[in-house]
């Protein structure tokens, strides 16, 4: 049986150094917020027109927003915030997913996402991935299972991957 993810803590060893995954109590959610935004901000928001850039910021605007999800971060071994995954439906969906840009290609983004594998019952995760993000999640395993979309000016490309030795495609 799985424990719930709210008592598990784990360090994984990335490219460079430490990290520890573990879920975020709410006091850490404005931390969590801001790394969301600062890194769409750089790295998302010139794929989005201004339409899309303001449903994003208005979808995040607030701790409050985490309230149904599992929030996720990973730190480093000085304590900072490192990246941010958040996922609800019982951990089947990721509605965000952030790795702060000095931390990026040193593997934070597959530790967070195998902390979330190991802690689904699921047996598929799915996301709507921003034009920025769908070769990284290429990467992870995931595969497009839709065609791009524009809602509200977010545009994403709906993909999957398939948990627990499910092979996808």
């Amino acid at each position: 049986k799985r424990k719930c993810p709210e008592k598990r803590k784990r360090r994984t060893k990335t490219k460079s150094k430490t990290v520890e995954i573990k879920v975020l109590e709410k006091s850490q959610y404005p931390a969590a917020l801001y790394l969301i935004r600062e890194t769409f901000d750089k790295f998302v928001a010139p794929f989005y027109t201004d339409e899309g850039v303001e449903t994003f910021k208005a979808r995040f605007s607030s701790p409050e927003d985490f309230d149904d999800a599992v929030v996720y971060g990973a730190f480093d071994e000085n304590g900072e915030l490192a990246g941010v995954l958040i996922a609800v439906n019982d951990l089947a969906h990721i509605v965000a997913f952030y790795v702060k840009e000095k931390f990026q290609k040193r593997g934070v983004g597959k530790a967070l996402f195998e902390r979330l594998s190991d802690d689904s019952n699921n047996s598929y995760v799915t996301v709507n991935a921003s034009p920025y993000a769908v070769e990284i999640y290429r990467k992870l395993g995931f595969i497009e299972a839709g065609e791009t979309e524009d809602r509200d000016g977010i545009v994403f490309t709906p993909m999957m991957k398939a948990l627990y030795g499910v092979t996808n495609g």
